[in-house]
């Protein structure tokens, strides 16, 4: 999941770095004619959320967690930020996404629920001093980070099991499963955690 986070992560950063080369990728010119501010704020999306998934999953290493706090601490502030600006953006976004109402209003939601774990991770650790919630939290927004892997491997999937190439003929679904899955998955682990946690000893 790193290896593919960092990839993708650093396919943003390549393709969509230069704000004024956004115009020029595939997957711009294919959505034809678009308002001005679409595409600021498609790179600012793209750079933000590829920077966010890149570096999201070094939260997770216990040993820099335990060892290299302030690293953690750093990486984390970073991360949030990046998240707040993929977060509004992606609202921007999803209102003209590919698939008719259906993805944008899966997209949305993508967005919406990416903010809201943010928050919530964010409110733990800073107002309830809570590490335990708070890590859960962000394994939560870190799934929701992970669509973006997802994404890029339901389309091309959806080609070659069914022969579907037009996201507006994919994105109606795929806007839903690229998230709910992950999310679902992450749960599980929580609840999984949680239980042994709570199980109690022998003695």
């Amino acid at each position: 999941m790193a290896f593919l986070a960092v990839v993708i992560g650093a396919y943003a950063l390549f393709f969509y770095g230069n704000p004024d080369g956004v115009k020029d990728q595939e997957f711009v010119t294919a959505k034809g004619s678009m308002p001005d501010l679409w595409y600021t704020v498609l790179w600012i999306h793209a750079i933000s959320a590829g920077l966010a998934l890149g570096i999201g999953w070094l939260q997770f290493i216990q040993k820099i967690r335990l060892r290299s706090p302030n690293i953690h601490r750093a990486i984390g502030y970073v991360y949030a930020m990046m998240i707040t600006a993929a977060g509004f953006t992606g609202l921007y976004l999803a209102c003209y996404a590919s698939g008719g109402l259906s993805a944008q209003i899966g997209f949305g939601a993508l967005s919406v629920m990416w903010l809201y774990t943010l928050g919530r991770s964010l409110k733990s650790i800073i107002i309830d001093h809570n590490p335990r919630v708070h890590g859960q939290w962000m394994l939560r927004n870190y799934a929701l980070s992970c669509a973006a892997i997802s994404l890029r491997i339901y389309t091309p999937l959806a080609g070659v099991f069914w022969g579907l190439t037009d996201t507006n003929d994919t994105f109606g679904v795929i806007a839903w499963l690229c998230w709910i899955p992950n999310l679902l998955i992450v749960e599980m682990i929580i609840r999984s955690g949680m239980r042994r946690i709570s199980r109690p000893l022998n003695v």
